[in-house]
């Protein structure tokens, strides 16, 4: 922010702006008179069209954890991105869905273990909505599933229901039959750290199966409750983090944790974010949260990951950007 000086019928006065760059320039400002306040009163001021400006672009979106000045910026990035992305053309912005979604699924699945490469996620993209049977390759199946639950992500309507993360379960786990595809664990679950010498339980252990549909019924309420009122980015980070902290199902509960992650965000209308690209990170800012069961860690490392991603140019083609 910063004052300027205007000069109106031959008298001074001084304006208090701030210039947002969002489709085009935008200038806030708020009067302050004849003399530049005093340094109390300017500090009020400037709270004064912070708020103003944060009226303006998030229609007062509840917050937990982010402050306003980072949400305006999240929300700079985001219709600046959304421009560019517009800008790319029909070619290329499909070209970007596919890149998106391939990197999408091959991050999500490596991250977990998974043997898949680059190749069997690019495959299994081509296949994807047409009548293909008989694959044995187990990878390219697991490959497929993910992309398949993109699209029912994505083709789906606004909110989630227990139904709704049943299914979505069913799809991306169907290559793993003695995994129940679809159904909530019956047994205690356990998440561990795996290093090269051992794997060690983190201070954090998921609820018992005889709470699950408790667990699952308020996440289901909290969110379609919460959609539309608290900002986007603290919504995907806790549908995430949350889901996770259950950990309702005998596996593939990170992978829903980051499928449900983008459909808040297709929900409030945000690009895909491929949250496990930075994967050291992610699970640092992930574990951190789930162990000391403070949100706040992870909701931080969504909107850094968020503005960083918009933030990068579509200079070195689709390609790039998508990565």
């Amino acid at each position: 922010m910063g004052i300027r000086k205007k000069t109106v019928n031959g008298q001074e006065y001084y304006y208090l702006e701030e210039t947002i760059r969002l489709e085009t320039p935008k200038v806030y400002s708020l009067f302050l008179g004849k003399r530049i306040p005093p340094k109390r009163t300017l500090e009020e001021k400037r709270k004064e069209l912070l708020e103003k400006i944060y009226a303006n672009l998030l229609d007062n979106a509840e917050r937990r954890y982010l402050t306003k000045e980072q949400l305006i910026e999240v929300e700079k990035q985001r219709r600046r991105y959304l421009q560019r992305v517009k800008g790319l053309g029909k070619a290329k912005q499909e070209e970007k869905e596919e890149i998106d979604t391939v990197n999408f699924v091959y991050t999500t699945l490596t991250t977990e273990g998974v043997p898949v490469t680059r190749e069997d996620a690019d495959l299994a993209y081509r296949f994807a909505g047409k009548n293909v049977r008989g694959i044995r390759d187990e990878n390219l199946n697991v490959a497929l599933d993910m992309i398949n639950g993109l699209r029912y992500l994505k083709e789906s309507k606004k909110g989630i229901s227990r139904g709704f993360i049943l299914d979505l379960h069913k799809i991306i786990m169907e290559a793993y039959k003695d995994k129940n595809p679809g159904k909530f664990r019956t047994k205690q679950a356990y998440i561990y750290l795996k290093s090269h010498e051992r794997a060690e339980e983190i201070r954090f252990r998921p609820p018992a199966p005889s709470k699950i549909e408790g667990k699952i019924a308020e996440l289901v309420e909290w969110y379609n409750l919460n959609m539309g009122k608290l900002n986007a980015v603290e919504l995907a980070a806790l549908l995430h983090l949350r889901l996770y902290m259950i950990h309702p199902f005998d596996d593939g509960n990170k992978r829903m944790s980051r499928l449900l992650f983008n459909k808040a965000f297709f929900d409030s209308g945000y690009p895909m974010l491929n949250i496990s690209k930075e994967t050291q990170s992610y699970f640092d800012a992930l574990i951190r949260s789930a162990e000391k069961e403070d949100e706040k860690p992870f909701v931080l490392f969504v909107a850094e990951q968020l503005i960083a991603y918009m933030r990068a140019r579509f200079n070195k083609g689709a390609r790039t950007a998508g990565s």
